[in-house]
C-alpha cells in the first residue's frame, strides 16, 4: 500500500481530477441548500438523455454482445495477455469472485425480487396482457434475464479486454484513451486523454452513486422492517456513513487483502444465500419455470435489445432497459481498468469465459431463484404486493419474500449483511481505479494507488448517494445512472470499434 500524503503534495492529473472533483461537489451543495432547483435541473437532464439517446444505448449495447461472441472466435482468442510468458497473479477461483463481486454491487440484491415484480404487477403497454396474468409472469422473468444477462456483462467485457490487451499487449499507457489505438493515432489519442478519463471519472462517481444509493434504500429498508419505530433520514445518513468508512478502509488496505478477501467471502455469501433460499422457498415452481424463462428470454431479446416497432422510444423501455444499460455503462471505464489489471496472464479466450459467459450464468441463476420466489408468493396475493411496492418502496420486497418463506429472523439480516459487504466489495475496485487514474505516476501494472485520493473520491459518492435518496428515493438513482452512462457511451462505442478492427489481424496492434 502506498503511504497517504497530503492532497496537494500527490503528483495530480489536475485536469482529470478537478473538473470532476467540482461539478460533482457542486451538485451535492447546491442539492443541499437549493433542493428544488437541483431537483427539476436532475429530472430535465434525465429527460434529455432519455429522448435523444435511448436507441444509441441499445444498439451499442447490443453491438457489444455481438463482439463478445466474434472474438472467441477470431484469431483473437488464443492471444495471451502480457505475452507468452505472462503468469496470472490469482487463482483462477479468486480470479473470479474478484471479477463477480466487483461487479455485481448491489444490483442482484437489490433488482432481483423488486424488478420482475415491478413487470409482473405493471407490464409495458406495447405488451397486451392483464397484470398478473401468466403472460405477464413469463415476460417479467425475460426481462429481468435481459437486463442482467450476457448484455451488461458484455459492456464491461469489452473495454476491460480493450484495456487489458492495450497496455499488456501494446504497452501503451494507463489512460482509457490507449484502447482506442487501432482507430485513433498516437497524437490523436494524447490529445484526448486526460479529457476521456475526466469524463469517466465523472461517469464512475455517479454510476457508484446510483449503486450505493440502491444499497442504502435495502439496508435501510431492512432495517426499518425489523425495527419499524426507527426514524427513516437518521437511518439513512448513518447507514451512509457506515457503508462509506468502510469500503474507504477496506479500499486502502490494497487489493491483496482489502478486495481480493472479501471477494471471496462474498461469492461464498452469494453461493450459500442462493442455495439456502432455493431449498427453504418454492423449489418445485422455481424449477418448473425455469425452461419458460429461458424461452422467453430468446423469444424477447431482439425485441427488447433494439427495441422494435412499439417498444421504441416507450416509456417502460427507457425507464428500464436504457437506465440498466446506462448503469453498467457508467461503471464500465473505470472497472475496465481494474479487471483488465487483474487480467495479465490469461488468454482472451479464458478473458471472455471469465468476464462474460461465468458471471451470466451466475446472474441468472440468482434471478431464477429469486425473481421466481417473488412472483409466486405476489401470485397468490398481488394486491398487497403492489400496495408494498406503492407505500414502502421496492426496498420492501425482498423482505416481504422472507416473511412468506418464513425465516425472516434468520434471513432478513444475512441478506443486510451481504448486501452490506457486496457494495464495499464492488466500490473498493472503483474507489482503486479512480485514484490510479487522478495520478500523474501512475501504471496498471501496480497495484495500490494513493489512500488520501481514495478518501476524498469515497466520501464524494457516499455523499452524492445520500443527497440523492433523500430527497428523491428510487427515482434519484435511476436519474443518476443515467447522467453517469451518457459521457461512458461515446467512449465504448469507441473501444467496441477498436476491438473489432483488431480482431482478425491482432499481431498488427501488438509489441508481445
Amino acid at each position: 500500500m502506498k503511504k497517504s500524503q497530503n492532497i496537494f503534495d500527490t503528483p495530480l492529473r489536475k485536469s482529470v481530477f478537478w473538473p470532476p472533483f467540482i461539478l460533482i461537489s457542486l451538485a451535492v451543495l447546491v442539492s443541499i441548500f437549493a433542493e428544488g432547483i437541483f431537483k427539476r435541473s436532475m429530472e430535465l437532464i434525465n429527460e434529455f438523455i432519455l429522448t435523444n439517446f435511448s436507441l444509441l444505448f441499445s444498439y451499442t449495447s447490443f453491438a457489444m454482445v455481438v463482439t463478445c461472441i466474434l472474438v472467441i472466435f477470431s484469431p483473437l482468442g488464443k492471444i495471451k495477455i502480457g505475452g507468452n510468458k505472462a503468469q496470472p497473479k490469482f487463482s483462477k477461483l479468486s480470479w473470479f469472485s474478484i471479477i463477480l463481486c466487483t461487479t455485481v454491487a448491489v444490483g442482484i440484491l437489490f433488482w432481483g425480487s423488486a424488478e420482475p415484480l415491478f413487470h409482473f404487477l405493471h407490464p409495458p403497454d406495447f405488451k397486451y396482457f392483464p397484470s398478473g396474468s401468466p403472460a405477464a409472469k413469463q415476460f417479467s422473468m425475460g426481462a429481468i434475464f435481459l437486463h442482467w444477462g450476457f448484455t451488461p456483462y458484455a459492456i464491461y467485457c469489452i473495454p476491460a479486454l480493450g484495456v487489458a490487451l492495450a497496455v499488456y499487449n501494446s504497452q501503451l499507457k494507463f489512460s482509457l484513451s490507449s484502447p482506442l489505438s487501432p482507430i485513433l493515432a498516437q497524437n490523436g489519442r494524447n490529445k484526448i486523454s486526460n479529457s476521456i478519463d475526466m469524463v469517466c471519472l465523472f461517469a464512475l462517481v455517479t454510476g457508484m452513486s446510483a449503486s450505493l444509493g440502491a444499497g442504502i434504500l435495502s439496508i435501510s429498508g431492512g432495517l426499518m422492517d425489523q425495527w419499524n419505530s426507527l426514524d427513516k433520514e437518521f437511518l439513512l445518513l448513518g447507514v451512509t456513513l457506515i457503508i462509506m468508512v468502510t469500503f474507504i478502509v477496506s479500499a486502502s488496505s490494497g487489493i491483496n487483502q482489502g478486495i481480493k478477501n472479501l471477494s471471496q467471502i462474498n461469492f461464498y455469501f452469494f453461493l450459500i444465500f442462493s442455495l439456502l433460499i432455493f431449498s427453504l422457498g418454492p423449489t418445485v415452481p422455481i424449477l418448473e419455470d425455469s425452461l419458460s424463462n429461458v424461452k422467453s428470454y430468446a423469444q424477447n431479446f431482439l425485441p427488447l435489445s433494439l427495441q422494435w416497432g412499439d417498444i421504441k422510444g416507450s416509456e417502460w423501455s427507457q425507464s428500464w432497459s436504457v437506465f440498466n444499460w446506462a448503469n453498467w455503462m457508467a461503471w464500465a471505464p473505470i472497472s475496465a481498468l481494474f479487471l483488465g489489471k487483474i487480467a495479465y496472464g490469461r488468454t482472451v479466450r479464458e478473458f471472455i469465459l471469465f468476464n462474460w459467459i461465468f458471471p451470466t450464468i451466475f446472474c441468472l441463476t440468482w434471478m431464477s431463484i429469486f425473481g421466481g420466489s417473488t412472483l409466486f408468493y405476489a401470485n397468490q396475493d398481488p394486491d398487497h404486493f403492489d400496495q408494498l411496492l406503492n407505500q414502502s418502496g421496492p426496498e420492501s420486497i425482498i423482505y416481504e419474500v422472507f416473511s412468506n418463506i418464513g425465516w425472516s429472523n434468520i434471513l432478513a439480516p444475512a441478506f443486510i449483511l451481504a448486501m452490506f459487504i457486496s457494495y464495499v466489495t464492488a466500490a473498493d475496485s472503483s474507489t482503486e481505479a479512480m485514484a490510479s487514474l487522478s495520478m500523474k505516476s501512475f501504471s496498471l501494472k501496480d497495484f495500490d494507488s494513493d489512500t488520501s485520493l481514495k478518501v476524498i473520491w469515497g466520501t464524494l459518492v457516499g455523499l452524492l448517494a445520500w443527497v440523492m435518496v433523500t430527497f428523491a428515493g428510487i427515482d434519484g438513482v435511476k436519474m443518476l445512472s443515467s447522467l453517469g452512462g451518457l459521457p461512458a457511451l461515446f467512449l465504448l462505442i469507441g473501444i467496441t470499434i477498436s476491438i473489432n478492427k483488431m480482431m482478425w489481424q491482432p499481431q498488427k496492434y501488438f509489441k508481445n
